[in-house]
Parts: structure tokens; C-alpha cells; sequence
């Protein structure tokens, strides 16, 4: 999906700047119109989505989804998400067995 380049150029900023630079990122997809538009942040979640899975570990995308969900409260639907399956099979027993100790950034 990613060029080694944009995956180099992702990890060198770090996790904890693209959690945020992401979550700008869905704000502005959800709040581009008079209305929320779910399905448009949908799209642009499931690209971050798989960028982390891709590009970081299992704690640091963890943390990235903790920071998304607590300090931006972005309006996930696991329904809508294509990559919300593929995320919760690798990473949902870690957040499952200690939903207290997870950190966000």
C-alpha cells in the first residue's frame, strides 16, 4: 500500500505525531459539511487505519487508536470500517486484557 519512502517518512515523525496530524485529518473529513459526514470519515479512518497497522507496532497503534478515540472522540462504526476486522483480530486481546493501562499519546 505504502512506498518504503512514505514509510520511512511516517516512522521517522513518529506515532505520536501522526496520531494527531490523523486525527486532524478524520475532524476535517466529519466536519467538512452543515452536517457530520460519517461515511466520509469512515474513508479517510480506514486509510489511517491501515497506515498504522502497516507502519507501526502493536503498542504504539494501540495508543494512536486510545488518543483518537479519548482526546478526539471520533465517532467510530466498526460496521462501516473495512479495516476495523483485521485490527480487532490482531490487537483486540491486547486491549481486551488490560483496557486500564492503556495510554494515550
Amino acid at each position: 500500500m505504502l512506498s518504503e519512502q512514505q514509510r520511512l517518512w511516517i516512522a521517522l515523525k513518529g506515532a505520536e505525531r501522526y496520531a494527531h496530524e490523523a486525527a486532524e485529518d478524520m475532524l476535517s473529513a466529519l466536519n467538512a459539511g452543515k452536517r457530520p459526514r460519517y461515511t466520509a470519515m469512515s474513508k479517510v479512518a480506514d486509510r489511517h487505519f491501515a497506515v498504522i497497522m502497516e507502519v507501526f507496532d502493536v503498542e504504539q497503534n494501540i495508543r494512536i487508536i486510545k488518543t483518537w478515540l479519548s482526546r478526539y472522540q471520533l465517532p467510530f462504526d466498526p460496521d462501516k470500517l473495512a479495516t476495523f476486522d483485521q485490527f480487532h483480530g490482531t490487537h483486540g486481546k491486547y486491549i481486551a486484557d488490560n483496557p486500564q493501562s492503556i495510554r494515550g499519546y
